[in-house]
């Protein structure tokens, strides 16, 4: 196969891919997504599949970070809060329940974020006092809470104060730290 051009996205500024969806942040801040959308994953309020960039429904703040799992998607918007949308067995959404969404709902009870990511089932954000809450599935101790329980609303990570990144995965997250040294759990 050989790479083709993606209609519509001239502007790109970032780009995330789930496990088949991808998404793309356009100057400005819009979001396009497109892809298989079986849960809602590309956040235009359908669960029909989608061959061409389709605009993210009701994101109309700038996104500046995206993150997407395997059938769920997150936006990091400027004022520092955080919407998912999609799969949402696990929790993933992050807004108390295990509901699924075609369109971006808000994270709740977490305050205000300034990074994010996500793995296959969860997502974690640095929050601007630079320490981690983590939400979703908690495969293997993933959310860093020192329990498994899966959980629809974000938790803090335990023992991390200072971060300054944040990856997590299927079932482990990592951070650094300030003074450059590492977490991981999971």
């Amino acid at each position: 196969m050989t790479p083709v051009t993606v209609s519509g996205i001239t502007t790109a500024t970032d780009v995330v891919a789930g496990a088949f969806h991808t998404c793309a942040r356009l100057t400005g801040g819009f979001m396009r997504c497109w892809g298989s959308n079986g849960f809602g994953q590309v956040g235009d309020g359908s669960t029909v599949n989608r061959s061409v960039p389709t605009a993210v429904e009701a994101l109309f703040q700038q996104v500046t970070m995206m993150g997407a799992g395997n059938d769920h998607t997150c936006a990091l918007l400027a004022s520092g809060t955080v919407k998912c949308w999609g799969f949402n067995t696990f929790g993933n959404l992050g807004d108390g329940t295990f509901v699924d969404s075609p369109t971006p709902v808000i994270v709740t009870g977490m305050g205000s974020a300034r990074a994010l990511s996500s793995g296959s089932h969860n997502n974690c954000a640095r929050m601007t006092d630079d320490t981690l809450r983590c939400w979703g599935a908690n495969f293997n101790g993933s959310l860093g809470n020192g329990g498994t329980a899966n959980s629809p609303s974000p938790l803090p990570v335990s023992g991390v104060t200072t971060a300054v990144a944040i990856e997590n995965a299927y079932a482990h997250t990592c951070a650094i730290l300030a003074n450059g040294s590492m977490r991981c759990w999971g």
